[in-house]
């Protein structure tokens, strides 16, 4: 009996990791954020930046997973963070057009801009992910996915901690694995597709800040 337990468990962790690990592969906001400090050489930021992004997963994972995801995605709780969203994407614009500005100009970053990157790369992760709302449709889909499986008959607590734990490792894993591989090779990358890379991504975060804005109207009026 222990022995089948040890197995089931086994594969829910092998399930979540897998299944965590293939939902981080589409390109997000935290993803552009790992691959352009790694770029930098900010090796421990882009780690940070993904260890912040796995927390607010594991936040909304046992939220959802315990009875909270109705209200996860209530109108109200939608605005909120939706325009907590803004925010943290406009400061992020900010950061990059300055970033970009003296990279054009060579000014190197000081090594007191380098420490507040480190410092506040944990809340840029954090923050990022969990401006985003959709997760408790990933954390609902992906756990009823699992129990159709079969492996249990019974949707005990432990069995959700473990399911919401492996997937968070698949999640956070994949950021990780990214920013260290990223952070080997970048002296492979030139300089013009760094610069081509920050572009994008002012791009992107342009293009992402009205849409949080449309959305948040959205609810408000909704």
């Amino acid at each position: 009996m222990k022995y089948n337990l040890v197995i089931s468990y086994t594969l829910v962790f092998l399930f979540g990791i897998v299944l965590g690990f293939l939902s981080a592969i589409p390109i997000g906001a935290v993803q552009i954020q790992v691959v352009k400090k790694s770029l930098q050489g900010l090796r421990k930021t882009a780690i940070a930046i993904a260890l912040g992004s796995g927390t607010s997963d594991l936040i909304y994972g046992l939220l959802t997973l315990f009875g909270l995801g109705d209200f996860l995605m209530s109108a109200r709780f939608q605005i909120c963070f939706y325009l907590l969203g803004v925010a943290v994407l406009s400061f992020l614009l900010y950061r990059s057009i300055r970033e970009h500005r003296n990279h054009i100009m060579g000014i190197n970053n000081s090594l007191n801009d380098k420490n507040n990157e480190h410092r506040y790369g944990f809340l840029t992760g954090l923050t990022l992910a969990i401006t985003n709302p959709s997760m408790v449709l990933w954390w609902i889909v992906g756990f009823k996915v699992f129990l159709d499986l079969g492996l249990f008959f019974d949707v005990t607590i432990p069995l959700k901690i473990a399911f919401v734990l492996s997937g968070v490792t698949g999640l956070a894993g994949y950021l990780i694995l990214q920013a260290l591989i990223i952070n080997r090779i970048r002296h492979t990358i030139s300089d013009r597709v760094f610069l081509r890379m920050n572009i994008a991504l002012i791009i992107v975060l342009m293009a992402l800040i009205p849409y949080f804005i449309y959305k948040a109207i959205q609810y408000a009026v909704g």
